[in-house]
């Protein structure tokens, strides 16, 4: 019974989305606080400290609500992949593939 309830908790994407999409949200407004706090405080050494940890947070959060969005469409962007593989061509080689040939 339970590998079937694991199955189906890890066909809803949307749990994933969502938790990814909330994280995101609080780092971003959680930089932006530490971004609006240096320049608040306006010192030289202070400040500039609080900025790059700002800037840092924001972009932690900008890449957790991009992965969010990816695990969201995962199955329509590699439903897309797989479309043009196939139409050009494109086959991933191995130093195995001619092991069988005669």
């Amino acid at each position: 019974m339970l590998p079937v309830m694991f199955a189906m908790s890890l066909n809803n994407n949307n749990t994933f989305f969502k938790s990814f999409l909330i994280a995101g949200i609080i780092i971003l407004v959680f930089g932006g606080i530490c971004i609006s706090i240096a320049e608040i405080i306006g010192l030289q050494a202070e400040g500039e400290g609080f900025r790059i940890i700002g800037w840092r947070f924001v972009i932690g959060g900008l890449v957790s609500i991009c992965i969010g969005f990816i695990i969201r469409h995962f199955t329509t962007i590699y439903k897309f992949l797989q479309y043009y593989s196939r139409r050009f061509g494109i086959r991933r080689r191995s130093k195995y593939d001619d092991l069988y040939k005669p």
